[in-house]
């Protein structure tokens, strides 16, 4: 019963840590990347803005 329980235990362990090398790095890729894409909106909308705020050259 020993034998099964250090199995599951190594199972386990091995899953988690299997979880966690894909986990973590898919994490940081997917924050960087929506920063990435609200840094670029955020630009748009100030171009936009100053644009905007410029009178007519008619």
């Amino acid at each position: 019963m020993g034998e099964n329980g250090t199995l599951f235990f190594v199972l386990m362990a091995v899953t988690a840590g299997t979880m966690a090398l894909v986990y973590v790095p898919l994490r940081i890729f997917l924050t960087v990347t929506a920063r990435g894409r609200r840094l670029r909106l955020l630009q748009r909308i100030r171009k936009l803005r100053d644009e905007l705020a410029q009178p007519l050259e008619s």
